[in-house]
């Protein structure tokens, strides 16, 4: 299967919980693009909901339901395993979280970008030379 980008939970998050971009997130995500994520994804999608449950910005019934089904919005998912020592590179040598650099890593295997609105990423990216790696919403 070719996949047409890489899903992170920043975006994910935006199909779930009301915040700016969410109109444009479920407009793609719902449009037949094929999605391929790291499976770090499951674990950021629970941060994320348990945070903004903590924080009152959402109920505890939508955080698990934003957790439950974010795997519905992906249609390939690849271990952190497979994508580790690339991750490590991009961590150790540009300044990446490895979280992020498990997602670069994923998008420069598939050759598919990272579709994301977090913005360190995006301009670490560029500054890299890698913005082809990176897609904004």
């Amino acid at each position: 299967m070719r996949a047409d980008i890489v899903l992170d939970a920043s975006v994910a998050a935006k199909f779930y919980f009301l915040e700016d971009g969410s109109d444009r997130t479920r407009a793609m995500l719902t449009s037949g693009v094929v999605v391929a994520a790291p499976d770090l994804l499951f674990v950021e999608m629970a941060s994320i909901a348990a945070k903004r449950v903590r924080r009152g910005l959402c109920s505890a019934e939508l955080g698990r339901d934003a957790v439950n089904s974010v795997g519905d919005l992906v249609d390939e998912v690849f271990t952190l395993r497979s994508l580790a020592t690339r991750a490590f590179l991009f961590a150790r040598d540009n300044g990446f979280s490895a979280y992020d650099g498990a997602y670069l890593a994923l998008a420069e295997r598939l050759n598919a970008p990272v579709l994301t609105a977090d913005e360190r990423l995006i301009e670490g990216a560029r500054a890299l030379g890698a913005g082809n790696l990176v897609r904004t919403l």
